[in-house]
């Protein structure tokens, strides 16, 4: 959600990344407000891989977030090269479970966790980004509330927005279910058959069979590599 670009704080004097919404959508309130609520979610977690925020700008009805700005890849452009070997895989997991473990006990969820969404920095040290989709968890459990689901129509107008990405959705994200800190551990289990397999878990060729495939199939678990431990494999 938003565009990203590279900008310079001339106050720091620090290279920075800015997140902003286009034009065409600054009238649009439920995106306005999506956008207005991830600043203020991100400020409330402060942690060495989760990319930080610095603050909100909202110049000639443009909003804005001021972001720490990651260098490095992308975790979806390391696996698109080649599956990561199990020591790096298993080294980026920790840091990537860190940060969701400190995101859950702030009471936050990301919810579009996926590998595109996760930098690496030169030094091997990971970032997650993006917490656009993240929801404060005013409560877990159930409820039939449909404006929890992942498709949320944007103001009067026909386009809808998936909250979440198909293949790294967990099923009840995907049946617009309610969710909670769990998804984040589906997609982290997602990211990890990626960096170990170089190929995603439930991904296909459309939408709709990707979501069927996360909701009834199973992956390919003959694809991971002979040396992944028992423990990773259950």
């Amino acid at each position: 959600m938003g565009e990203v670009y590279r900008a310079r704080d001339t106050k720091l004097g620090r290279d920075v990344a800015l997140k902003l919404l286009p034009p065409l959508f600054t009238e649009d309130a439920d995106r306005v407000a999506r956008f207005k609520r991830e600043a203020q979610l991100l400020a409330s977690l402060n942690h060495p891989h989760i990319g930080a925020i610095y603050g909100f700008e909202d110049a000639d009805n443009v909003p804005a977030l001021v972001l720490e700005l990651v260098e490095g890849d992308t975790l979806y452009d390391r696996v698109h090269r080649s599956p990561l070997p199990l020591t790096e895989a298993l080294a980026f997991a920790q840091q990537i479970a860190d940060a969701l473990d400190a995101a859950h006990r702030a009471g936050i969820i990301h919810r579009d966790l996926k590998p595109s969404n996760i930098k690496i920095t030169p030094d091997g040290v990971v970032k997650v980004l993006d917490f656009g989709l993240a929801k404060a968890l005013a409560a877990e459990g159930s409820s039939s509330d449909m404006s929890k689901s992942p498709t949320i129509t944007v103001g009067a107008t026909i386009m809808g927005a998936i909250l979440g990405t198909a293949a790294y959705m967990s099923p009840e994200q995907a049946r617009g279910q309610p969710v909670d800190k769990r998804t984040d551990i589906w997609a982290f289990g997602c990211v990890l058959f990626d960096m170990l397999t170089g190929t995603s878990a439930f991904g296909r060729e459309t939408v709709t069979d990707t979501i069927v495939a996360v909701v009834g199939a199973e992956p390919d678990w003959k694809s991971l590599p002979a040396d992944t431990p028992v423990s990773i494999r259950r």
